[in-house]
């Protein structure tokens, strides 16, 4: 993060590097879908969706400790301590293996209670116990590959990150397409292609820790449980990014049985497919300038931290633009390609859809990026108000009303009525951090 590049060229390398990774990491649950509605049948492709909150919850941890992971030893590295970022390092590593193999034993022992929790019924809870027994050994695997994933990027190296996560979703499609179309193992083989690409990724990362060409790495450690009173408020915001979108998923589920039918519930699997790819881009955007803002926030200069916002700011004004109009347009072959042999009714209902719910495409991006930023400028409080809103309390919560009120197909209207609403508590958050935070004030340092 040194000035070998100008700042433009380094927020570019970061947030395209980031943005491919999590584009690449959001194919895991696209293609388990595509290939398990076409090998296996719909209803399995729709249990894999109602596992998503689970999946959801895992990542949701892993980002928790990697932001704030990432945001101290970046700070630290600019305040050139690296003895200190070694032994955070080391000490997030062991959290995640303990929290990591305490949830698969609990997953596999209440493994039923979790799909019917999850919203599993009669035509669905076969599959999802099946998906969640695949899923449930590798939880420690899922959490530290996407954890060394963002850390990667924050050692200076996001090709590595990038390369490393194609390998694992390479390797996922050919041991999906190996699993379900050749050795029969159905919907579980498929989540233990996963879980077994996810474990690849683990060892590449690992190996590249624990080299020469690492700015910090593994070495022995004394628990520092204060650490935790800095590190949770930082990662907390975008841990809840990724928690809220499971929860919106289990919450949509529930609503949408209720209130449309199992037939709402297969189109909106296809939803939470490109909803997924969205929120990842943009979370690539944010989480790829965030080493970038903590370490300049690290020497004070409050001149790059601006252009850093600058540049966040407006690239989401194009992807805004371009996710909205290519789904929007490619709604009916997405649709298609999912649902292969269903009726055109079934069809138009599914691309209504789709496309009502893409008009959340517009304002997200910038409510993710304005949290992601005021994380790294270790403002936890605004950015978790903004990442609960956005994703959880307005959303949910507009989401009911309308199924209550109108019901029907007035749901898929519930996500950008919630993002427009945070919108607005999104930039009074961030007016007020230019005004008060004295690292703006400054400027560039001396």
């Amino acid at each position: 993060m040194q000035k070998k590049q100008s700042l433009l060229k380094q927020f570019f390398h970061f947030s395209a590097a980031t943005v491919a990774s999590l584009m690449v990491f959001s194919l895991y649950s696209i293609v388990d879908g595509l290939f398990v509605a076409r090998g296996v049948g719909e209803y399995a492709m729709t249990a894999v969706n109602l596992s998503v909150p689970f999946v959801n919850l895992l990542f949701s941890i892993a980002v928790i400790f990697a932001v704030g992971t990432s945001t101290i030893i970046a700070y630290l590295l600019g305040q050139k301590n690296a003895q200190s970022a070694n032994k955070l390092f080391s000490q997030n590593l062991a959290t995640l293996v303990v929290i990591g193999v305490t949830i698969s034993v609990l997953v596999l022992a209440f493994t039923e209670p979790l799909a019917r929790l999850l919203g599993a019924e009669e035509v669905t809870l076969e599959y999802t116990i099946h998906y969640l027994q695949g899923l449930a050994p590798f939880a420690v695997c899922f959490m530290i590959s996407y954890n060394l994933e963002v850390l990667v990027k924050t050692d200076g190296r996001p090709r590595l990150a990038l390369v490393t996560v194609c390998v694992g979703c390479v390797t996922n499609c050919v041991l999906d397409y190996l699993a379900i179309f050749h050795w029969g193992l159905g919907i579980w083989g498929a989540a233990a292609a996963t879980g077994l690409s996810q474990l690849l990724t683990c060892i590449i990362y690992l190996t590249h820790f624990l080299g020469k060409h690492t700015t910090f790495h593994p070495v022995r450690f004394r628990m520092d449980w204060k650490i935790y009173r800095r590190l949770l408020p930082i990662g907390i915001s975008d841990g809840l990014t990724e928690l809220c979108n499971g929860l919106m998923i289990f919450l949509f589920n529930h609503t949408i049985l209720r209130c449309i039918g199992t037939d709402g519930l297969v189109a909106y699997t296809i939803i939470a497919y490109a909803n997924t790819l969205v929120i990842n881009i943009t979370m690539g955007v944010s989480q790829g300038s965030q080493p970038l803002i903590s370490f300049q926030n690290g020497r004070g200069d409050g001149t790059a931290i601006g252009n850093l916002l600058r540049y966040g700011l407006r690239t989401m004004c194009g992807i805004a633009a371009v996710c909205f109009t290519v789904l929007f347009l490619a709604a009916p072959k997405l649709v298609a390609v999912y649902l292969p042999e269903a009726g055109a009714e079934m069809l138009t209902f599914a691309t209504d859809a789709f496309r009502r719910y893409s008009l959340c495409y517009l304002p997200v991006g910038f409510n993710i990026y304005i949290a992601g930023f005021l994380t790294a400028m270790e403002r936890p409080l605004p950015a978790v108000s903004i990442s609960t809103g956005r994703g959880l309390i307005l959303q949910g919560s507009i989401l009911l009303l309308l199924a209550a009120v109108l019901g029907g197909s007035s749901i898929w209207f519930a996500p950008v009525i919630s993002e427009v609403l945070c919108l607005g508590l999104s930039v009074f958050f961030l007016l007020r951090l230019r005004r008060t935070h004295p690292v703006f004030a400054k400027g560039k340092p001396a």
